[in-house]
């Protein structure tokens, strides 16, 4: 992924989280710009024993402030599982507010999520 293009509309690309001090792979951001470019979808996994040190919450803000510096998108969202409790407290800890609840379905069980949002300034 290191060659890859970042934001390129319709295309999702990951970006590495990493451990400032031992330069370890503790987790990835996807991120999607639509096909217009007018928004942006962000997911984001966090190795568990790396949970709860502040590197998903910064590395979340920072990729949400990239794509507002370097795109024109005017939204991006994310979208979780209303069970996830931690992505729910990073979502709305960085400021993100929650726009929509929608009952899906999951791997083929029911569950309900979450869409927030933040908008550009």
């Amino acid at each position: 992924m290191s060659g890859a293009a970042l934001f390129v509309p319709g295309i999702w690309v990951q970006v590495g989280i990493a451990d400032r001090v031992s330069n370890s792979l503790v987790g990835d951001i996807g991120i999607c710009v639509s096909a217009d470019g007018t928004a942006a979808e962000i997911g984001f996994t966090l190795d568990s024993k790396a949970q709860g040190q502040g590197f998903a919450t910064e590395a979340v803000r920072e990729t949400i402030a990239l794509l507002f510096e370097t795109t024109a998108v005017a939204k991006v969202v994310g979208i979780t599982d209303q069970r996830n409790i931690s992505s729910i407290k990073l979502l709305e800890r960085i400021g993100m507010q929650r726009v929509e609840t929608v009952e899906t379905l999951f791997r083929g069980l029911p569950c309900v999520e979450y869409t927030y949002m933040a908008l550009r300034e």
